[in-house]
């Protein structure tokens, strides 16, 4: 794949990909909410668990050894196990429709949906968190899932945290040689900083595109002029307070247009840590429940060779990045 030209797809959203939409609720008395990524069309998919403590549905199923290869939409929710009862509520509706994996010689279709939480009910009067609030979301999602949407405080970012920092939702793409397409959408919850510390430049502003982060480094550079790296420094991420919590989690969803099978989609979610890791300080820790998904619509034909492999791996973790930044920067003004 010889790149000639990288830029952010028209939206600079995953909705970028042919034949994804996406849905957001929210419960803004218990600040949480869901985003639900609605596939008009065939997905190949897999995952890459990258975290210690997640909550998840079919995620086995996606193994490249599995199965199963396509999938009908994605769950990204609030509300940690509770958020997981949204997969549930979307299967009906697809089965309504009449979507999923065909039984032989039945009527019955088998709707694929995996599901990602993070943990957002600290602090809060969690008493009332229950299942059919997610339920009820995961309809209200759906009907108005769209191209459109906006980023940070929305959907299952709601009560999403970044370290000390609000988190919340995020998403980039790019156009390559306005042939094929990269997009990625993140929930950012983490245990760890989106910032460098002391400077007000998030580590994913180095990625930053047409200014899509307020022009970060640009912004605070004079800052970085005095930083010294601290092995000890934690005033930023959740370590500082409490070095047993478990309520983080960073889920994320890459997708393409390129056409890749359950193997090379593993290995492109698996070389997406990297995006992570270049964004968030510390990531993928015992104590962070993080979730890459890979997918891809299998419409536009490349030789996939280790190179061109490497290639789009590479640039889907950047784009990565540039969601987790996104998120983080929409979330906080």
């Amino acid at each position: 794949m010889d790149k000639k030209k990288i830029i952010p797809g028209d939206r600079n959203l995953i909705s970028d990909v042919d034949g994804i939409l996406v849905g957001n609720a929210e419960d803004d008395q218990l600040q949480t909410g869901l985003t639900y990524l609605k596939l008009e069309k065939k997905f190949s998919a897999s995952a890459y668990v990258f975290g210690g403590a997640s909550a998840s549905r079919e995620i086995d199923l996606l193994q490249p050894e599995r199965t199963i290869r396509y999938i009908d939409g994605i769950s990204l929710s609030g509300g940690s196990v509770f958020g997981l009862s949204a997969g549930s509520e979307y299967v009906d509706l697809l089965s309504e429709e009449n979507r999923g994996f065909k039984i032989k010689d039945s009527t019955i279709t088998i709707p694929i949906i995996p599901c990602a939480s993070i943990y957002d009910l600290s602090g809060k009067d969690n008493k009332s968190i229950n299942s059919e609030i997610y339920r009820n979301l995961a309809k209200f999602s759906f009907k108005n899932a769209n191209k459109n949407f906006i980023l940070g405080n929305i959907g299952a970012g709601m009560g999403a945290k970044a370290g000390i920092y609000k988190g919340g939702l995020g998403s980039a793409s790019i156009s390559i040689d306005n042939k094929y397409t990269i997009g990625a959408i993140t929930i950012v919850n983490s245990l760890g900083s989106p910032f460098i510390a002391d400077t007000g430049i998030l580590y994913s502003g180095f990625y930053e595109m047409n200014g899509e982060m307020g022009g970060n480094i640009n912004s605070n550079y004079k800052n970085f002029a005095e930083y010294i790296f601290n092995y000890e420094s934690k005033n930023d991420t959740k370590l500082r307070n409490d070095l047993t919590s478990k309520e983080n989690t960073t889920i994320s969803v890459i997708a393409t247009d390129i056409d890749l099978n359950k193997l090379d989609l593993y290995k492109i979610a698996k070389m997406c840590t990297s995006g992570l890791s270049r964004a968030i300080k510390p990531i993928g820790t015992p104590m962070d429940g993080d979730i890459i998904f890979a997918i891809s619509s299998n419409e536009k034909r490349l030789n996939i060779d280790d190179y061109n492999l490497t290639q789009i791996g590479s640039l889907a973790s950047d784009t990565l990045t540039r969601a987790i930044g996104r998120g983080v920067f929409s979330a906080i003004q």
